[in-house]
């Protein structure tokens, strides 16, 4: 299932009564992703990730992330009904202009990801390492800039 927005290439894969949620929504008590990534969009992600909600409720959520908000052990799976009864930034109905400006505020207080130049390179290969034009694997730092 397509699902942009935090990205533009984000993607939920459902199998069976499993769906694997990518970087679409996190956690209950961890919210959403961001969506100030290049090509993100907090509109765009409000969408996709009503599309997630609209799965049975039954439907077992596997997350990439879990950051284990206030102390919590880490976890890695919820279900549909869990996201809609206690997302914070998704669940109990949260309108589509809520959400916006409250992840387009969010958003602008975050610093840039420690490994966000070349995670960015690596991702846009499909995980491959990008080489130089003696095919040595490099990577690519702006100087100055950002």
């Amino acid at each position: 299932m397509y699902t942009p927005g935090h990205t533009p290439a984000c993607m939920v894969h459902v199998i069976g009564d499993a769906a694997f949620v990518g970087d679409t929504l996190f956690m209950p008590d961890g919210g959403s992703a961001r969506a100030d990534f290049p090509g993100g969009d907090a509109a765009t992600l409000y969408d996709s990730i009503q599309k997630v909600l609209a799965l049975p409720d039954a439907m077992r959520l596997f997350m990439c992330h879990d950051y284990g908000p206030n102390g919590r052990e880490i976890r890695w799976e919820t279900t549909v009904a869990e996201e809609k009864a206690h997302n914070i930034h998704v669940g109990g109905g949260t309108s589509k202009q809520d959400f916006v400006r409250m992840r387009t505020e969010r958003d602008a207080q975050l610093d840039m990801p420690k490994l966000i130049l070349p995670s960015l390179q690596v991702n846009m290969r499909a995980g491959g390492v990008p080489t130089d034009s003696d095919g040595n694997p490099m990577l690519k730092v702006p100087v100055n800039t950002l």
